[in-house]
């Protein structure tokens, strides 16, 4: 078994696909699935996109809509497989997405 410690401040940030805010992978599941930080500026919507294998969300800071559903700091939202939905950040939003398999972007 490895331990996997990333610091706050280590880490490549990416442009999401969808050209809204960035993300870094946290780590990459023996299965092909990510645990990633995204960080969206407020006022920022990505692209609707489907989760085939679903999508858990642990909101760590602002406040964001992700579909019909706003969140806030210490939220855990979990999106089933085969959902689609959006994102918007109401404020400068930081969150922790669980990604078993990676979006589709629509």
């Amino acid at each position: 078994m490895t331990v996997t410690y990333i610091p706050a401040d280590h880490g490549d940030w990416l442009d999401s696909p969808d050209g809204a805010g960035r993300y870094r992978i946290l780590r990459v599941h023996d299965d092909g699935g990510v645990t990633i930080e995204v960080e969206l500026p407020a006022g920022v919507e990505g692209g609707d996109h489907r989760h085939p294998e679903g999508e858990e969300l642990v909101m760590l800071s602002g406040e964001a809509e992700i579909g019909e559903i706003t969140v806030k700091p210490g939220d855990y939202l979990h999106t089933p497989p085969g959902a689609v939905h959006r994102a918007r950040a109401v404020t400068d939003s930081r969150f922790v997405l669980v990604l078993p398999a990676i979006p589709q972007y629509l």
